[in-house]
């Protein structure tokens, strides 16, 4: 009878716990707290694809803008801008297109854009690169990537000198994405190779002699698959939030994050219908799914950008309340020279913004990551009256200061100038 007592009192006494409010639970815990940026979360995409009345904001996801001229020198001509990157002193810029000397890394002062050298040299000798593609700079050091070599080149930023090369695992062509961690290097290969099977990575852990730490492999049934029909991987999107890259995977429609040596997904982007077949080739097809560009990320928001239908499509998740708002607009195709409709699923050009910071591009796609809590709108001599005209018409920018000095650095420019970078920092 006492121990039945006792078994009683227990019940009644863990009921009233259970009944208590979450929330003086919550304060009594001594859990840890909850780390929201790991945590798994499900964006159900397909069923909120309801256009907002409301614009998509700028301010949303930006706190300042600055403006750095980059100065325009006979050895430092950059061409067409390809893939940058800005540490705390330096801006670093790989060039595209015909440039004498020929394309390598340009490097400029973070705040006067001043001029100070060219890094890398052309060639297939000894630290001798190809074609830059990516470049990414830690430390002392800045890592480039090239076309035709599976390998990092790394430079000394204070005098441009060659150090070593970094081998990288199983790369797609050229590394376009990746990042640098201590003595890690975290890419992005949506690599495939034909030996009987596929074998498809999105995202590789590596040290700096080529070993593979870890890596995120999707589980890919391919029956049926052969050479003719192979899955077509693509580009990766990937960027940076809170030094964690991050990849977005088709193959799974999950966004993986490296925190430090383990892969783990973050967000799964449920699709339903408009998930892209693994075995769809490059078509006319492509448009009727939803094809990912591009991703940005704060404290608060996770916003994507993807084609559907031959219009462009802007998401915004918001990581307390779970509410998914989406924004669409009429774009532009892809103009290629061949005269063939397989492309016109690509998406070239949409508004998909207000950019109530500045007025300037309000075209999401011209943005790029220039480090992970900065991305940049290159102004050259080919955009920049188009920008002129909007940045001219804009109203109720919430720093019409920055806008005159945006306007009086446009109309300064000569026909012969390298850009101007407009840089716009991500909020915390």
């Amino acid at each position: 009878m006492k121990h039945l007592l006792t078994l009683c009192i227990g019940f009644f006494m863990l009921l009233s716990c259970n009944n208590k409010p979450s929330q003086s639970a919550a304060i009594a815990t001594d859990e840890p707290e909850v780390n929201e940026d790991t945590l798994f979360r499900v964006i159900d995409l397909a069923n909120n694809l309801k256009p907002c009345s409301d614009s998509l904001l700028l301010s949303d996801i930006v706190e300042d803008v600055e403006y750095v001229k980059l100065e325009t020198a006979d050895n430092g001509l950059v061409g067409a801008m390809n893939r940058g990157y800005v540490s705390d002193s330096a801006i670093f810029y790989s060039s595209s297109g015909n440039t004498t000397p020929p394309p390598h890394i340009f490097m400029f002062d973070r705040f006067t854009g001043k001029f100070i050298r060219t890094i890398g040299k052309s060639g297939q000798g000894p630290g001798e690169m190809h074609w830059p593609i990516g470049v990414v700079a830690r430390d002392s050091l800045v890592y480039i990537s090239s076309t035709y070599r599976n390998e990092l080149f790394v430079h000394k930023i204070k005098d441009g000198k060659f150090v070593k090369c970094i081998p990288l695992n199983k790369p797609h062509t050229a590394a376009r994405d990746y990042y640098i961690g201590d003595n890690r290097v975290i890419h992005f290969p949506f690599y495939s190779n034909w030996d009987g099977k596929y074998l498809m990575c999105d995202m590789t852990i590596q040290d700096f002699d080529g070993n593979i730490i870890q890596e995120q492999t999707p589980d890919v049934d391919y029956t049926g698959f052969d050479h003719r029909n192979k899955p077509n991987a693509n580009w990766a999107v990937a960027w940076t939030y809170k030094n964690h890259p991050n990849v977005y995977s088709f193959f799974t429609d999950t966004i993986y994050a490296a925190i430090n040596d383990t892969i783990r997904p973050r967000y799964f982007l449920s699709l339903g219908k408009y998930k892209r077949p693994l075995q769809l080739k490059v078509s006319v097809e492509w448009k009727h799914y939803i094809i990912f560009y591009s991703f940005w990320e704060t404290k608060n928001y996770l916003l994507g950008s993807f084609g559907l239908e031959q219009e462009a499509w802007f998401f915004r998740y918001d990581k307390k309340s779970k509410e998914i708002k989406t924004w669409k607009q009429d774009a532009e195709i892809v103009n290629i020279a061949i005269p063939t409709d397989a492309y016109d699923w690509c998406i070239v050009s949409a508004a998909g913004i207000t950019n109530d910071i500045d007025g300037c591009s309000n075209h999401l796609r011209a943005m790029d990551f220039i480090s992970e809590n900065q991305f940049a709108i290159c102004i050259t001599q080919d955009n920049m009256d188009e920008i002129r005209k909007i940045v001219s018409e804009s109203t109720n920018v919430k720093f019409p200061e920055k806008r005159q000095q945006l306007l009086e650095l446009i109309d300064s420019m000569g026909p012969d100038d390298n850009p101007i970078l407009a840089i716009y920092k991500l909020k915390d």
